[in-house]
């Protein structure tokens, strides 16, 4: 296991009411630390936790699995990016009963990254732009060939912007290969999450690649970020994860 967990379990509560336990480890963070970067720590906030429910679903739109996702800003400097992302923890404690089953369901077979439980990973978090790496282990690999999640701000009604990714060797298919993305903002509306209904910026992605399509809707609020996200892979799988808790101090 990873030096940065250490094993404490926890109950949130849902905002439903339902109590709801959940198998995450207690993860140490450091509130007020001093960074060199220019990120604001407003959405990703050192300590604060976010839990996601994550679905994934077959081209039949038949359930494939259901789970949910844990994640918090551990108030460092991502060791890999320090001077431009903070380091953000990531759980999944998947069902290691159904790892067999979900498996069936990969788009890339000749990729084979292993199941993993946590890992951790950036986000920028600046005046201009907002950016954090998909939640992209175990099933949902697939996120890592779609539009990231990724804002460009002021946002408006009708603006675009583009990014790009090169994928190298050892991604099985998706070896060498350029993805171009295409952001538009759609509308300002009303999202409805397991949190509550949260007013959100609509934004729509299109990755293209030589080996098809993604699309990925997500709804930017301004104090969670990415509070639902939504990717139709470009074999017809649709990957769901959206904000069901909120837990700080």
């Amino acid at each position: 296991m990873s030096k940065w967990f250490y094993s404490i379990g926890f109950l949130l509560l849902l905002s439903c009411g339902e109590k709801k336990e959940y198998a995450f480890d207690k993860i140490n963070c450091e509130e007020g630390v001093v960074s060199d970067n220019a990120n604001l720590k407003r959405i990703f906030k050192p300590c604060r936790e976010y839990i996601y429910r994550a679905r994934y679903w077959d081209r039949n739109y038949e359930l494939i699995s259901e789970e949910y996702i844990w994640m918090m800003a551990t108030g460092r400097d991502w060791e890999y990016e320090p001077d431009s992302q903070d380091e953000i923890a990531i759980q999944y404690k998947p069902d290691q009963t159904k790892i067999d089953f979900i498996k069936q369901y990969t788009i890339n077979p000749e990729f084979e990254s292993g199941w993993r439980e946590g890992e951790v990973t950036g986000v920028i978090e600046t005046d201009e732009t907002v950016w954090m790496h998909p939640f992209r282990s175990n099933q949902y690999i697939f996120t890592e060939v779609a539009a990231f999640p990724y804002v460009k701000l002021p946002l408006e009604r009708g603006i675009q912007w583009t990014s790009s990714l090169n994928i190298y060797e050892n991604w099985g298919r998706w070896s060498d290969n350029t993805l171009q993305s295409t952001y538009s903002v759609l509308d300002f509306e009303v999202v409805e999450t397991g949190f509550g209904d949260l007013e959100a910026w609509h934004v729509k992605a299109v990755t293209t690649a030589t080996f098809g399509t993604s699309i990925h809707d997500f709804w930017y609020h301004e104090e969670y970020g990415f509070v639902k996200m939504v990717v139709n892979n470009y074999e017809g799988q649709v990957l769901s994860f959206e904000l069901a808790e909120v837990k700080e101090d």
